[in-house]
């Protein structure tokens, strides 16, 4: 691909580094090393452990933050495109390898922004998402920020170098949950016409009460560490979260990405800007007014984020495949059914409050008793 000029700025913070660098050992990138180990050895060359240990984690942060420059500076120029994950008139998403110093290769997304025929300008969308994804630098439950171009014309690359997330959007996760789960009832339900002996099954959510729990508490920290950097990510849904399938031991990860949307909010969580996009099924009350092309009394807040959490949880704990519940919930004209988790029920209903100042802050949801029992 044609040469990017990528950010210089100051690399991702060290937890921010995808487990694909950290497993990797680089052999150029500490120049010094033989003669720190030299200078550790004392007069009868006997090493001082305590000595050797600080130096240890000092090498360790050094190949860290040089691979972090690296892929800031030089990820997107040496990227070699690996599959498609998705194209429409606004981008394309790719999966690509990059090379590593020292050997080895890491996965990465490669975003592209493509030129808009409405008249919005591609550089303020690039600049948009970059600010952010960066509001999350750090943040395990989010998508990390790598590298992107800085264009100085419209036709020069507009593209970003993303945390890549082995597994598949939540939406498809859920439906994919859904389906093994009627699959398995269906026999079930065979076997009790057969037998007299034999019970239905009873309903239960669609994500297992456990992996809710997680759900909520991986999206919730991604929506405080942006919050907490005056930015609101303003697109909350089950196909902006990824379900990470990658861990050995079968674990199951949530990652918030997608970060196009967000809008930087002022000391008081109101958008600076007063407008914002999203999606309407996921939206908040008020944001919803907003989309339609009204203003909301209330005006719009960062709090919009906390509705559409509450909306995404009580998708994937029984209206996935009830989008019109779904809808009817969002405007308060339904209930999750008792069957639901009492905790559950209660966290969704706080998040959703009619009233944004009702509504608990990220902060706040992530101390429920129900996430903490």
């Amino acid at each position: 691909m044609p040469c990017t000029t990528a950010s210089t700025s100051s690399p991702p913070v060290l937890d921010a580094i995808p487990s694909e660098v950290a497993s990797t050992k680089p052999t150029c990138l500490c120049a010094d090393k033989g003669h720190r180990e030299e200078r550790l050895l004392g007069e009868n060359g006997v090493e001082n452990s305590q000595e050797v240990e600080e130096v240890q984690v000092e090498e360790v942060q050094e190949v860290f933050e040089s691979l972090a420059t690296y892929l800031a500076r030089r990820g997107l120029e040496r990227c070699e495109p690996v599959k498609e994950l998705g194209k429409g008139g606004c981008g394309r998403v790719d999966v690509v390898s990059i090379p590593l110093p020292g050997g080895g290769v890491m996965q990465a997304v490669r975003k592209e922004i493509f030129r808009r025929t409405d008249g919005v300008s591609r550089t303020e969308l690039l600049q948009q998402e970059v600010a952010g994804t960066r509001a999350a630098a750090g943040c395990a439950s989010a998508v990390q920020l790598l590298g992107y171009t800085e264009p100085q014309t419209d036709d020069d690359p507009h593209e970003l170098l993303l945390s890549y997330v082995p597994g598949m959007p939540l939406s498809d996760y859920l439906m994919l949950v859904h389906c093994v789960d009627v699959d398995r009832r269906s026999g079930v339900l065979k076997k009790v016409k057969k037998s007299k002996r034999a019970k239905a099954p009873k309903p239960h959510t669609i994500l297992s009460t456990p992996l809710l729990k997680q759900l909520a508490v991986s999206v919730l920290t991604a929506v405080d560490a942006m919050h907490n950097n005056n930015m609101c990510h303003g697109d909350i849904k089950g196909d902006n979260v990824f379900v990470d399938l990658s861990a050995s031991d079968g674990a199951i990860h949530f990652v918030l990405g997608d970060m196009g949307t967000a809008e930087p909010t002022d000391s008081e969580g109101m958008l600076i800007r007063g407008a914002i996009g999203g999606s309407w099924l996921t939206a908040a009350p008020e944001q919803r007014v907003h989309l339609a092309g009204g203003t909301p009394a209330c005006g719009l807040s960062r709090m919009i984020d906390m509705a559409s959490v509450g909306l995404l949880l009580a998708d994937a704990a029984q209206f996935c495949v009830e989008a019109g519940r779904l809808v009817a919930y969002s405007q308060f004209e339904d209930d999750l059914d008792e069957w639901v988790p009492e905790g559950c029920r209660d966290l969704c209903a706080q998040l959703l409050a009619p009233s944004p100042s009702d509504r608990p802050s990220a902060k706040e949801a992530l101390a429920h008793w129900w996430l903490n029992e």
